[in-house]
């Protein structure tokens, strides 16, 4: 699987959940009219988590033309199941493809904190998943739509002629570009 295409199934995936919310809703206030005022507020929050989505996945994955903030970021985690939070200023792409690593990495929850390109991963599980690990580590890994922001990450790092650098302490795991 090529990165495009595993960056096409992930997003495809992360947004199939909501389409098929808003759809079922749709077909729910067709069929019930006593269900219009509750499926209105549903159709809405499904909306904001489509929209949030999109736009975290725009910024990410598309042209570095893309408005990219702490809000972009906050609304995104918000559309999680599991509460991670964001502490720190994010405004480009390379560091956004960072804190989309830490999501994966915090799946049980946690904290992320950004300072300038060195990325404070704490959680009381931190998910260090060897392909994953491998993924950020080496140029010889296999692209899988589970492991594509690690890859995305590896992509820009090498377009900004840095390196990553992992250290890990316990409940927190220090991402670091240089």
């Amino acid at each position: 699987m090529t990165l495009t295409e595993a960056i096409v199934v992930k997003v495809s995936h992360d947004l199939a959940g909501g389409i098929g919310a808003f759809a079922n809703t749709v077909d729910l206030m067709k069929m019930d009219a006593s269900f219009q005022q509750e499926g209105l507020g549903l159709l809405e929050s499904t909306g904001n988590m489509l929209n949030a989505r999109l736009k975290f996945f725009r910024a990410l994955y598309g042209a570095e033309n893309k408005s990219i903030d702490a809000s972009l970021i906050k609304d995104y985690l918000k559309t999680l199941a599991v509460k991670i939070e964001l502490e720190g200023k994010v405004s480009t792409r390379l560091q956004l493809a960072m804190i989309a690593v830490g999501i994966d990495i915090l799946s049980f929850g946690g904290t992320l904190t950004l300072s300038d390109n060195i990325l404070t991963i704490k959680g009381q599980e931190i998910c260090c998943n060897p392909m994953y690990i491998q993924a950020l580590i080496t140029e010889r890994s296999t692209c899988t739509p589970e492991n594509v922001n690690a890859l995305w990450l590896v992509q820009l790092v090498n377009e900004n002629q840095k390196r990553i650098l992992l250290e890990n302490h316990g409940d927190n795991l220090i991402l670091a570009l240089t």
